[in-house]
């Protein structure tokens, strides 16, 4: 058996049962896990969450209007000029029609009841916007629609990256050189973007910086999560949308301060390029070079763990030998296709996908069909992306002790409940903008759960793959929001067809595993058995999951070690 007195380990006699008990023995919590979390996950969450945001007030188009020269031959105000030149469409200045204004030799004007286009440019409202990519490159009226280009094909960019990259990190160079290669695809694809005026090369630029947002989010949050203790896994994901939601938060104040996009697109590459501080320090996931069985790279990085958290007595010779009798047990396929050939990882994998989603539909239905201070774009933003402070701090705490099941379960049908309320509060405003809220709320925390979850039921080879089309069904069932929006069934019905979703949802997470307290599965074995001696029926939460402990796959020969007296 093992012994260990004051932190130190005397001798290793039996195998390990999986990886997280050989992380006891150097530490899997302690200050190195610390330092992981407040040094490299929350600040990673924080920057990417101000680098995307950045690209919406980018891409914001304000108000705008015909340039009508000769106000400066005239003692008008601008506000003058402009009601007598520019005719108003529903109330509200045209933005892409004036009339005729014809000039006499005496300096006398005549304005004459003719419309005619835009010939002479266009002047916009900067009361918010110095200039976004609209104003500087005239994407009005008949190339109204470029903006937009913009945004679907940097989403596009997201979208196959997702798709792609983290496939190359499970299977071939790891999460943490992936994490530096796609800091560098984005600030080498973004910077050049502030002095492009070529549209077709603009949309290329931003089609390949697409390709590193999710991926940074997704290298970073993984890599961190496992290095932790089971028990302080949720906290690693609260850091990471904390971190997030105050990078959102700030976002609306640089833009406010900085109202000019090509500086916001520079700003943009600053955490990209301050992330490369972190080559020196960041160690590859010492799961991921176990499952590519490099077992004397894998036991350097858990020496350093057990030196920074003051764990002594354990030698290279110990920990190899342990990391061997891992590694040969072990699938060597990494394809996300071998989750097919177990029935209960393949089944928990689609239910995954499809709760995926209808959350990220039901975000953004949300978050598009309800205007929030729309006099003051950045209030706006930062109304909304404060709103989700409450629902990381609800996550943690009902994940953290009524169990990741029944949160899901519960999370669900709130969503539900409040969807149906939203079809009988349609006619008054505030009412609805608080049953909105509510919505809001609870989508964020079911993104919290759904990323904890998959987490935890993935095995360490295809942990990120699996993540990233987890991540891919969200974005793929969000281009279906403008048309659930205007579907011409009426204003009750999104909110119908969210609540049906959610009631589907709910049902589904009802058949998942329950994972409080228990390892992070490594292999596919591990995540196939993932919840044996768990019931369905059974509520498993902080105060009893010792007493689900899952039974031993070992023969009796092999006896594991459960704890270390």
């Amino acid at each position: 058996m093992t012994y260990r007195k004051r932190g130190s380990l005397v001798g290793i006699r039996y195998k390990m049962k999986d990886f997280d008990e050989l992380m006891t023995v150097v530490g899997n919590h302690g200050p190195y896990q610390r330092w992981i979390l407040g040094v490299f996950v929350m600040p990673t969450s924080f920057f990417i969450g101000v680098t995307v945001n950045l690209l919406l007030f980018q891409v914001e188009v304000p108000k705008h209007w015909c340039h009508v020269p000769g106000i400066e031959n005239t003692s008008l105000s601008a506000e003058e000029w402009k009601n007598l030149t520019i005719p108003r469409e529903s109330g509200e200045f045209s933005s892409c029609s004036r009339y005729k204004v014809e000039w006499q030799h005496d300096g006398a004007f005549v304005i004459n009841n003719i419309t005619q286009g835009c010939d002479q440019g266009w002047d916009h409202d900067k009361s918010e916007f110095e200039e976004t990519m609209a104003t500087t490159n005239e994407w009005f009226c008949e190339r109204e629609d470029y903006t937009n280009h913009v945004y679907s094909l940097t989403s596009a960019g997201n979208t196959i990256g997702t798709i792609i990259l983290p496939v190359i990190a499970d299977r071939y160079i790891g999460r943490r050189l992936m994490f530096f290669v796609v800091l560098a695809v984005h600030a080498i694809f973004t910077l050049p973007v502030a002095w492009t005026t070529n549209y077709g090369l603009l949309l290329s630029l931003k089609f390949f910086a697409g390709l590193a947002f999710e991926t940074v989010n997704m290298m970073s949050y993984i890599t961190g999560i496992e290095f932790l203790a089971p028990e302080r896994r949720n906290t690693g994901c609260l850091l990471t949308f904390l971190g997030w939601t105050f990078g959102t938060c700030l976002t609306s104040l640089i833009a406010w301060l900085i109202p000019d996009w090509r500086y916001l697109a520079m700003i943009s590459c600053l955490p990209a390029t301050c992330g490369f501080l972190y080559w020196r320090y960041l160690p590859e996931s010492p799961r991921f070079l176990l499952s590519k069985g490099k077992i004397s790279e894998c036991a350097t990085v858990l020496l350093q763990i057990a030196k920074k958290n003051k764990k002594t007595g354990v030698s290279r010779a110990q920990l190899e030998a342990e990391l061997s009798i891992l590694w040969s047990r072990q699938e060597k396929e990494v394809s996300l296709l071998e989750a097919l050939r177990y029935p209960k990882l393949r089944v928990r994998m689609l239910m995954l996908f499809v709760m995926s989603g209808c959350l990220f539909l039901t975000y953004n239905v949300v978050f598009l069909g309800v205007t929030v201070l729309s006099s003051n774009f950045f209030l706006s933003h930062f109304v909304l992306s404060i709103s989700e402070l409450p629902s990381n701090g609800l996550g943690w705490v009902w994940t953290h002790y009524l169990g990741r099941r029944f949160t899901c379960i519960a999370t669900f049908l709130s969503t539900g409940a409040f969807c149906v309320a939203a079809t009988f509060c349609l006619e008054d405003k505030w009412a609805m903008l608080a049953i909105a809220s509510c919505i809001r709320l609870f989508s964020t925390q079911l993104i919290y759960i759904a990323t904890m979850q998959s987490a935890e039921i993935f095995p360490t080879p295809i942990r990120s793959t699996a993540f990233a089309w987890m991540v891919v069904c969200g974005l793929g069932a969000a281009i279906a929001t403008p048309y659930i929006l205007h579907s011409g069934f009426g204003d009750a019905f999104p909110y119908w067809f969210l609540s049906a979703l959610m009631l589907l949802c709910a049902t589904l997470g009802a058949f998942l595993p329950e994972t409080i307290g228990l390892p992070l599965p490594q292999t596919f074995r591990d995540s196939e058995e993932l919840g044996k001696g768990r019931p369905l029926t059974t509520w498993i939460h902080h105060w009893n999951h010792h007493k689900y402990v899952p039974a031993s796959p070992e023969e009796p020969n092999n006896q594991e070690l459960r704890s270390f007296q």
